[in-house]
């Protein structure tokens, strides 16, 4: 087996350690790992933030998270390439390119986690995660080689003009792409988004546009919705403001004719929203629901509806390696625009040692369009 020496690495690189969610974090050397077969080194320039990292690291872990410590957390990140396996047959190193937060068993596919988030619920899924559990707030990360996917940088940045930062947004992107691919959304067709106004629903909405759809978006945040409704010309983005009541919702819903998708990444305490059910009664027959959202609990269904209606409900968990290969095209061919001439802007950029402010501002900026990242290797 070759040594690190042989790939051109160091022996060691620099990750932000945590070994409890009570303590703060140290900044610690850790050994750097070998290519493998089947196992990617690479080495993070943009790894993204979320806005409630703060409530899964740190404040006692709130969200009740389950993950293995001590642990590196990061999921997915714009990265360079550092080394590659003997079985990589187009993958170089040097190359920008983007890697997936989701972790899938190569056996079996349906086994997945996130990556350096959560590991699941039962031995199969954490003995995974115990393999990946290091992720991308370091100097240096493994990755498998499935979910590392190569970028055009000379399309992306010298021809479209992105800055590196900016592809970033492909985090949030590739999620909703993942629900609204696994039923099928088609041009023409009108898409309810509801809620509309987080980080990655809003991201949903720019998925939605770029494959053609009209975009029904739904939330409570006006402004956010206002924001959203300037993302296209008239008539393709119309907003609704949730009421908190099922019957008034599906009036405001009706004005736009009956639906042919409902979209929904409801976070955790949704389940009783007016949204979910309202979103459900306002589609044409043979309509389709996508359930991507984290509510740990049941939700109200209005199972006469469903049945005679004939409606179809699909949940997806994250997405596939096909399916980010797929959103990843529809940036680098123009048609999905990114960055600030998609309204997306980066609200903050940190060190690892300044961790504690990173993660403060993703709790106070981050949000629809925003984005927070570690550069762990400067810019």
């Amino acid at each position: 087996m070759k040594t690190v020496a042989e790939y051109s690495l160091s022996e060691s690189y620099i990750g932000l350690q945590f070994h409890s969610s009570s303590s703060p974090p140290t900044i610690t050397d850790l050994s750097t790992p070998i290519p493998t077969t089947g196992t990617v080194i690479v080495k993070p320039l943009y790894s993204i933030i979320v806005q409630y990292a703060n409530e899964i690291f740190t404040n006692g872990n709130p969200r009740g998270y389950k993950y293995p410590l001590p642990i590196v957390p990061g999921g997915s990140c714009i990265a360079r390439i550092a080394a590659v396996p003997p079985d990589a047959t187009s993958l170089k190193p040097g190359q920008l390119a983007f890697i997936e937060l989701t972790v899938r068993a190569r056996e079996d596919p349906n086994i997945k986690v996130l990556r350096s988030f959560h590991e699941g619920a039962n031995e199969m899924t954490k003995k995974l995660m115990w393999g990946w559990r290091d992720g991308s707030w370091a100097t240096m990360m493994n990755a498998p080689l499935e979910s590392v996917h190569a970028l055009d940088e000379d399309k992306l940045v010298g021809e479209l003009g992105y800055k590196l930062e900016e592809l970033g947004s492909l985090s949030q992107l590739v999620v909703p792409y993942g629900g609204l691919a696994d039923v099928g959304l088609k041009p023409g067709e009108t898409v309810l988004i509801a809620p509309a106004t987080g980080s990655f629903s809003s991201a949903a909405v720019h998925v939605s546009l770029s494959m053609g759809a009209r975009v029904i978006a739904m939330g409570r945040n006006e402004t956010a919705l206002a924001d959203l409704k300037k993302l296209a010309e008239p008539g393709r983005v119309e907003t609704v403001k949730i009421s908190g009541d099922v019957e008034e919702d599906i009036n405001a819903l009706g004005k736009f004719g009956p639906l042919d998708l409902y979209f929904d990444i409801s976070p955790r305490p949704a389940s009783k929203s007016s949204h979910i059910k309202a979103g459900i009664l306002s589609l044409r027959a043979g309509g389709r629901v996508s359930l991507m959202g984290g509510i740990p609990g049941d939700i109200d269904l209005p199972y006469w509806h469903v049945s005679y209606k004939g409606l179809t409900i699909k949940g997806t968990f994250m997405n596939t390696t096909q399916q980010a290969k797929e959103l990843i095209k529809l940036v680098e061919r123009g048609v999905l625009k990114i960055g600030s001439r998609a309204g997306m802007e980066v609200v903050g950029k940190f060190k690892l040692e300044d961790w504690d402010e990173a993660l403060d501002t993703a709790a106070a900026k981050g949000g629809p369009g925003k984005s927070v990242y570690f550069i762990p290797n400067g810019e």
